[in-house]
């Protein structure tokens, strides 16, 4: 790992900003190992983009990132738990306070229960009270028990959701096709959907569409190319003709380019 990590500490976080679009304090926290400025989500899909980018091995690094996260899951996890006994707690003792003052209403109304005879003596309708008990039992119970198992399973579930929109905002680089020529070069370019050719002698840079489908041809092959961000760099003396399609692009044929163009080399 420390090789990979060299490697890219050697080109410079400013380097992989421009290469990545990864902001500089993130390439930094990840270079040196600072996962507290981190979510996982970035993390993950940061070090997907640097793999990829690089074609360097970084799987050590991610394990150590995945264990920095989890232990933090873990604690946060072991807080919101903490607070179940005392809400289990504060409601039993609720249901408590209802069943005493039922109880109480029914020896109230007893004693006030007189005959043409005089005063009865107090009496407590048992079954009564075994009503309100089995009443009052049901609801506590319902009200009471946490089901910690169930609790962990739904967050969990809501994190993974979460955790997969967040990667793909991470992972998805605005579309863009970039044309850099090193030295002065003749350039054409055909809309393969309308057949519409424009031309043109430049040195620079040229960006075109990159959600269409385009021909192209050079006076010479000293020119790079880059398709959303990603460098592609070509050198030829020759005259060279190539395909862009859905982001990517490959060389093709005199044949290839005419099939495409209608039968004509240009």
């Amino acid at each position: 790992m420390s090789e990979e990590l060299e490697k890219l500490k050697s080109l410079g976080a400013q380097k992989i900003y421009e290469d990545t679009h990864i902001p500089v304090l993130h390439v930094q926290a990840i270079l040196y190992s600072s996962f507290d400025s981190l979510q996982r989500v970035q993390f993950l899909g940061f070090i997907s983009i640097l793999e990829r980018e690089y074609h360097v091995d970084l799987s050590s690094l991610k394990a150590s990132g995945t264990a920095y996260f989890d232990d933090l899951d873990a604690q946060k996890l072991d807080e919101s738990l903490v607070v179940i006994p005392n809400k289990r707690k504060q409601k039993g003792s609720t249901y408590f306070v209802i069943f005493i003052v039922l109880v109480m209403m029914v020896i109230i109304y007893n004693l006030g229960d007189f005959n043409e005879e005089g005063i009865e003596e107090p009496k407590v309708d048992n079954v009564l009270i075994q009503k309100v008990q089995e009443s009052i039992k049901p609801l506590e119970e319902a009200n009471t028990t946490i089901d910690v198992n169930s609790t962990i399973n739904v967050t969990s579930t809501q994190d993974i959701v979460l955790e997969e929109e967040e990667l793909k905002e991470v992972q998805k680089l605005p579309q863009s096709f970039k044309i850099r020529a090193k030295s002065k070069v003749w350039f054409g370019y055909i809309d393969v959907a309308t057949n519409k050719k424009n031309q043109k002698t430049f040195k620079g840079e040229i960006d075109l569409d990159p959600t269409k489908k385009w021909l192209l041809i050079f006076g010479h092959g000293y020119i790079d190319m880059f398709i959303d961000g990603k460098k592609v760099e070509i050198n030829s003396r020759d005259n060279i003709r190539y395909l862009y399609e859905n982001g990517s692009v490959k060389a093709i044929t005199i044949d290839e380019f005419k099939k495409l163009n209608r039968g004509s080399k240009w």
